[in-house]
């Protein structure tokens, strides 16, 4: 069997809910080895399973379909340690793939900005429900 198309990319999602983690998930399919970022109380995406005609579950099918084949990593990013140890990861990672706002992502340090200086060969990967800019962008 061939390997797989992308086996030996290194994806850093630190993403939550839909459209960024996804796309690192679609990476993951075709055998990149993501790590998923999540705080210590979890991605805020787990948990809302409910939907017309399931029955109600402890289990978050909709989080496990959107982030199946990736690795998890708890880290409190509003902490010195967490972010340290993200920029480690980054410094190694080929793709770095977010959604958060651009205030969330200037407060942790996780802007283009502060992560590209870490990795002159990283894709950084910014997916945005409402855009980077403008009055829903927040």
């Amino acid at each position: 069997m061939a390997e797989p198309l992308l086996a030996g990319l290194k994806v850093l999602d630190v993403a939550s809910f839909i459209a960024a983690p996804v796309a690192a998930t679609m990476l993951a399919d075709f055998g990149a080895d993501v790590v998923k970022v999540e705080p210590p109380t979890g991605d805020s995406y787990r948990g809302l399973s409910a939907f017309p005609g399931f029955p109600s579950s402890d289990v978050d099918y909709s989080w496990m379909m959107d982030n199946r084949s990736k690795r998890g990593l708890a880290l409190d990013l509003r902490q010195e340690a967490g972010r340290a140890v993200l920029r480690e990861l980054a410094a190694a990672a080929d793709v770095f793939i977010t959604n958060y706002p651009p205030r969330v992502r200037e407060q942790l340090g996780l802007r283009y900005e502060d992560i590209a200086p870490l990795n002159d060969r990283l894709i950084y990967a910014s997916l945005s429900a409402y855009g980077e800019a403008g009055p829903e962008a927040r």
